[in-house]
């Protein structure tokens, strides 16, 4: 991979160090500090994890007035970020196995009738939703970081390649169909690769892009205690701002819609202890009195997908 097709978030710093002088998605010049800096573990492969428990530990978090677009400044540095999703392990994930396929065949209904569309899942991690939508029909393949995570798609004969969305671009191949399931608040130039994207897709293809929502009811009522302030999140779109950025990419913005993801209750109880610290010991008595593997759909309106279609 070619650290060099991952580019810091372009914004300058001001006359105060540490503070950004505009905003990344509108170049407003009034931004405050949302959140500031709380145990953040900075650029390590532990922290980027799909199943990392760091949560409420980031760098500072900002927002633009104008706009309301959250980022964290300073942002990583990129060649470290992509050395650190190289260096992704996340056995835990693959514990989850069983309910990442119940969470990606109900993603399938979003993409319409497979009719043989060539299908690229970027941030493929170890094949699952490549491998749903090869069964139902889609010419699906994915890309990668994690070279663990190829290797375990790879084992399972799933055609997930370790590049970068702005490697599959420049290699021409062309798809009717790209899906970015909880993988663009992550990027440090979203702009960059949304941009990729429209050229890897032919025109009237459709884009599939799901995060977290930082303007749901959940995250503002929650505030600095919302468990999606994380150190991998780089940056945090909502339902006004995401689109924006894919119509000034190359996109119509078509559809957004909440999204679901079921996990087993013992994780969801983990994840729940993890992310308040004060309720802690009543989500470890929970893990005892309650069936682990017990399949949990959640939804909190905080998690959503924008679609999209090419210029």
């Amino acid at each position: 991979m070619d650290p060099a097709t991952v580019d810091p978030l372009p914004a300058t710093p001001s006359e105060r160090p540490g503070e950004p002088e505009r905003c990344y998605l509108c170049g407003g010049g009034a931004l405050t500090l949302r959140f500031p800096a709380r145990g953040g573990a900075g650029v390590s492969h532990a922290a980027y994890a799909c199943t990392s428990f760091g949560h409420r530990a980031h760098g500072p978090i900002w927002v633009c007035e104008a706009c309301g677009f959250l980022v964290q400044w300073p942002a990583p540095d990129p060649v470290r970020l992509l050395e650190a999703y190289g260096a992704v392990e996340d056995p835990l994930y693959l514990a989850e196995k069983e309910n990442r396929y119940l969470t990606f065949r109900r993603a399938l209904g979003l993409l319409g009738p497979p009719a043989g569309r060539r299908l690229l899942d970027v941030g493929a991690y170890c094949g699952i939703f490549v491998d749903v939508a090869r069964e139902a029909g889609f010419a699906a393949e994915g890309i990668e970081l994690s070279r663990w995570a190829v290797r375990e798609a790879r084992a399972q004969g799933l055609p997930v390649r370790n590049e970068t969305l702005s490697e599959a671009a420049r290699a021409g191949a062309r798809y009717d169909v790209l899906t970015l399931w909880d993988v663009i608040e992550h990027l440090p130039d979203p702009r960059q690769e949304l941009s990729a994207a429209a050229r890897l897709l032919r025109p009237g293809g459709e884009l599939h892009v799901s995060t977290i929502d930082a303007r749901s009811l959940f995250a503002r009522a929650l505030g600095a205690r919302w468990p999606w302030l994380m150190d991998m999140h780089v940056v945090y779109f909502d339902r006004r701002t995401l689109p924006r950025l894919l119509e000034e990419t190359g996109f119509r913005v078509v559809r957004r819609r909440a999204y679901t993801h079921t996990v087993s209750a013992d994780y969801l109880l983990r994840k729940a202890a993890a992310s308040f610290p004060a309720a802690a010991p009543l989500f470890r008595l929970a893990r005892r009195l309650v069936p682990g593997r017990w399949p949990v759909p959640v939804n909190l309106g905080d998690n959503m997908v924008v679609s999209a279609v090419r210029r």
